[in-house]
């Protein structure tokens, strides 16, 4: 009798001992999954902001087309304004001289022979990985600025927007800004004038070749066209800020 007593107890215990074997695993997949799902809706959240961060950012983009379009548009009303006055006052010299003028300055759209030049980062650039010499620099783009205009290039544009005499070309952060505006990469420089003359000295630069070799990966690229338009210099409504150093005291 005592025999069968402890048989059952045993039988009892063990039942017991699956029964919560099976609730510990029960609960480790109820547990698994719901943190399955929050996973799923944090990740789902996240896809959410991303593509509206996504969106906002394209709708900053097109904004921005949009005001650079219009601030185009009413440089040029200004500037046709201000040529129909001299002509209508009799001042069609001065028409003349202003208008070469603003040409010289950079004020005005020009189109003409010469070359487009693309620098890029190496595809797939990694920082753990890869040398810092892999990714563009804005010593890079005034290095390329530097070759075209002294290989006579008339006129010269980063991204669409003009260089002039004023420009400059900076690190920001993980961006060059160029003017007042920020730019990521690709950048692509177009130049006026010789095209044989200006595709030379991007060949022949050591710097770029080595920078656009295998070890490192820049991507340099260049292609000489009939036909390249630069736009102009899209601050020249507020040129009085890069002349306060011109002005003369006052005694």
């Amino acid at each position: 009798m005592k025999k069968k007593f402890q048989k059952q107890d045993k039988k009892k215990l063990l039942q017991q001992s699956l029964l919560f074997v099976i609730f510990l695993l029960f609960g480790i997949i109820i547990m698994n999954h719901v943190e399955s799902v929050r996973s799923e809706t944090k990740r789902q959240d996240l896809i959410f902001q991303y593509r509206e961060f996504e969106k906002q950012l394209q709708d900053q983009q097109d904004k921005y087309a949009r005001l650079e379009q219009e601030n185009k548009e009413l440089n040029e009303r200004k500037a046709a304004v201000i040529e129909a006055l001299l002509i209508d006052q009799g001042y069609d010299t001065l028409s003349n001289e202003l208008q070469y003028v603003r040409v010289l300055a950079g004020f005005t759209e020009v189109n003409g022979p010469g070359i487009i030049v693309t620098l890029n980062d190496k595809p797939g650039y990694d920082i753990l990985k890869d040398s810092d010499a892999s990714i563009v620099h804005d010593g890079d783009i005034r290095h390329v600025i530097d070759l075209l205009r002294n290989a006579g290039a008339a006129a010269i544009s980063v991204n669409d927007l003009r260089i002039t005499h004023v420009s400059s070309v900076i690190c920001i952060g993980s961006t060059i800004r160029c003017n007042q505006s920020r730019m990521l990469p690709p950048f692509v420089i177009k130049a006026i004038g010789d095209p044989v003359a200006l595709q030379s000295v991007i060949d022949g630069d050591e710097m770029l070749n080595l920078r656009k070799s295998t070890e490192i990966g820049l991507i340099v690229s260049s292609e000489t066209s009939e036909t390249v338009t630069v736009p102009p210099f899209m601050e020249a409504d507020q040129f009085q800020r890069y002349i306060t150093l011109l002005e003369g005291n006052t005694p």
